[in-house]
């Protein structure tokens, strides 16, 4: 009765309606031997085990996996943009042609993975920069988020695909903040301290990509940089003050809602609401608005 429970739903209901059938399965449960059976088995199993053993060896010697960390590095407009994720098995190769392609998903995470690699690869020569930025009066904030998340790099990689309608692969190339800092100035030193410290950054190899001071903005106040590192890999630098890293933190469920294609109008403009009420309560620091930098060529 014990062994009857715990079996399928789908196998007990038939057993039920049909005593033969009860009654056939009892008279072959009474002819089984579990000792033959056991001293059959035992000595197959031993040969089957060893040939699994071989067959793996080799499959892990001939076929191995490898992720490709070239979609962090700057993409070349011209040149176009192929898939950065080889696989060696011939199973996945046919996958990877087209026989039968991988799901969206997959591609998305497999992206992402790679992505997020060459991000980790950096990530200690990078933070250990981003450290001497700190002043008593300029403080980094986040640093347990440092890197982006695998999942939400792949649902990044989804939706701006979705949204400029390009590859998969393209809107991976165009990812900037999987390695990504943010640092907090006291409002009397703000417009002194981002100067210095992208001169700092330059100075140590970085190139500056974007460059946007969003001072006095709806749904934004800060100044958000991407930068290049010297080791290839992009990185987000983020200025705030303390009183707009907070409000950046306390809106950002409202900012998920204005970027979520399944929110309804109602919720959009709700969100939209709140989000211009939360940024214009933000002070804006003496002369940030006038701060700029060139971006590299």
């Amino acid at each position: 009765m014990k062994a009857a429970q715990e079996m399928p739903e789908t196998y007990i209901e038939p057993l039920k309606q049909s005593k033969k059938s009860a009654r056939h399965l009892a008279r072959s449960f009474r002819k089984f031997k579990p000792e033959q059976f056991s001293h059959r088995i035992t000595g197959a199993s031993r040969w089957m085990r060893s040939l699994t053993a071989a067959v793996m060896m080799i499959m892990a010697v001939l076929a191995p996996i490898h992720v490709l960390p070239t979609y962090a590095a700057p993409v070349d407009p011209e040149e176009s943009v192929s898939p950065i994720v080889t696989v060696a098995s011939a199973a996945d190769l046919r996958q990877l042609r087209g026989d039968k392609k991988l799901a969206r998903k997959e591609q998305s995470r497999l992206l992402a993975l790679a992505l997020r690699r060459k991000a980790a690869l950096a990530e200690p020569e990078v933070t250990a920069d981003m450290r001497t930025l700190e002043r008593s009066s300029a403080k980094l904030q986040g640093l347990d988020y440092r890197l982006k998340s695998t999942d939400s790099l792949a649902r990044k990689i989804t939706s701006d695909a979705d949204e400029d309608q390009v590859s998969l692969a393209t809107a991976a190339a165009g990812i900037s903040d999987v390695l990504r800092y943010t640092l907090t100035c006291s409002d009397a030193d703000y417009s002194t301290m981002v100067p210095q410290a992208m001169a700092a950054l330059t100075e140590k190899g970085y190139r500056v990509e974007k460059f946007r001071n969003a001072w006095g903005g709806k749904f934004y106040q800060g100044v958000n940089v991407h930068l290049m590192s010297p080791a290839g890999v992009r990185v987000e630098l983020q200025f705030h003050t303390p009183q707009s890293f907070a409000v950046k933190q306390a809106s950002h469920a409202v900012y998920e809602i204005r970027r979520n294609p399944a929110s309804s109008a109602e919720e959009v403009e709700e969100a939209t609401r709140l989000s211009i009420a939360y940024n214009a309560a933000v002070v804006v620091p003496e002369g940030a608005r006038a701060i700029h930098w060139p971006v590299a060529a």
